[in-house]
């Protein structure tokens, strides 16, 4: 014999249609006693077919935890509004399901209301894409994914701010354009690639490396003591740029000309000691014999 709580529900099923929410009741196992009209527009199947079925054969499977959780918690009395999950529907979508529901202890019976808001999500997502996205082209360079010229500065006087155990360093590839010249643009950035790649890999993992020009590249080393800290980490720059870029149209050997300033010694502030660093990566590119320097003190 149908409970008369169903029957009251089946009653009304023909305004309930007119919702588009879905009215769904539950039994203390979890299997659909009632779904309204609906719930075919929120779950993808017809309430004929989830009748007598567990929510969990709809359910995402990754949400079933989640849920049985908050089940236990509305079969004690605790009311539910706005929790969400997700149900797959029978063509296989996605859909995610806000709920709302309590517990009827005379009648032994979950209620609940599901509202499908999968459109809203995907809004969501979408536009959460699309500020990655825009972050992505306003702080970092496209060519070589690096952090670019604004997002350096930000870091860097964030770092100045903190520590004064700073370094920055102005490193300039040599004879790249060159190649730019006589090969194409095409080959000259796949040369940036190539050397990006080998920067990235023997800076530290606390360091920033950036690109801020064609062949121009800045690095925020952090945790540097002296001097002697700071050239260790530009002379491995250097080592790592010695060996002959291979490509399919050749081998392109580069170098770089590196100039260093740390703050305290060569200023306080991040425009002096970019300043500073900038000028003795030029003295270092009119001396071939050293492609290292500090800034004069």
């Amino acid at each position: 014999m149908p409970h008369p709580k169903i029957e009251m529900f089946e009653a009304l099923g023909q305004y309930m249609d007119l919702l588009m929410d879905a009215i769904c009741v539950v039994d203390p196992e979890g299997l659909f006693v009632y779904i309204s009209a609906g719930g075919e527009r929120v779950f993808g199947y017809s309430p004929k077919e989830m009748i007598g079925r567990s929510m969990f054969d709809f359910m995402h499977p990754d949400d079933h935890d989640r849920t049985r959780a908050l089940a236990a918690e509305i079969m004690a009395g605790q009311g539910k509004v706005d929790f969400e999950n997700r149900y797959l529907r029978k063509n296989g979508e996605i859909a995610h399901i806000l709920w709302s529901a309590r517990y009827s202890e005379s009648d032994n019976i979950r209620i609940a209301v599901a509202r499908d808001i999968t459109h809203q999500r995907k809004i969501e997502t979408d536009r959460e894409q699309l500020l990655q996205r825009l972050e992505q082209l306003a702080l970092y360079d496209p060519l070589t994914g690096l952090p670019n010229r604004s997002y350096f500065y930000t870091r860097a006087q964030q770092a100045l701010a903190q520590s004064t155990d700073i370094a920055v360093a102005y490193v300039d590839l040599d004879r790249f354009k060159e190649i730019n010249d006589q090969h194409g643009h095409a080959v000259g950035d796949r040369v940036i690639r190539a050397a990006t790649q080998r920067l990235q890999q023997n800076v530290r993992s606390h360091d920033t490396l950036a690109r801020i020009g064609g062949d121009e590249f800045v690095v925020l080393f952090e945790r540097v003591q002296n001097q002697s800290d700071a050239l260790a980490i530009a002379n491995k720059l250097l080592t790592a740029l010695d060996q002959p870029i291979e490509l399919p149209e050749g081998k392109f050997c580069i170098n770089a000309s590196v100039g260093i300033a740390l703050a305290g010694l060569h200023g306080n502030d991040l425009e002096s000691l970019l300043l500073r660093a900038d000028d003795a990566m030029y003295r270092a590119k009119r001396l071939p014999e050293q492609q290292v320097m500090l800034a004069s003190t």
